[in-house]
């Protein structure tokens, strides 16, 4: 009877530490980036409100105010970020992260009608 239950333990032990002889998770760094700005019509210089800004990678979506601003705020693993800005009668436009300046917290945006 000792004998058995000492084979039991040890089966379970090991039973046991088998769900921890996986793979270990690999450490995902994110870049987390504020990015605001004004966005205006190219021509008229005309604020625009209610203007689309997505990313499609993160998931997330805003809308620009009344007064043409902007504010989203990413969390990223992913250095090829691309924004979609959008607006009814108006040219959608696409920003790449790489071709945004190193202080993206004051970007003008202009979009074209169409």
């Amino acid at each position: 009877m000792k004998f058995k239950l000492i084979l039991i333990f040890a089966l379970s032990l090991f039973v046991c530490s088998l769900g921890f002889a996986g793979e270990i998770p690999k450490v995902v760094k994110t870049k987390s980036l504020i990015l605001s700005g004004k966005i205006t019509d190219i021509k008229s210089k005309e604020l625009l409100a209610g203007v689309k800004i997505t990313c499609a990678d993160c998931k997330k979506t805003v809308y620009s105010d009344l007064d043409g601003n902007f504010f989203i705020y990413l969390e990223t693993t992913d250095e090829n970020l691309k924004l979609e800005i959008s607006q009814v009668g108006y040219s959608s436009k696409t920003l790449n992260l790489q071709d945004l300046p190193s202080n993206p917290s004051n970007l003008q945006i202009n979009l074209a009608s169409e």
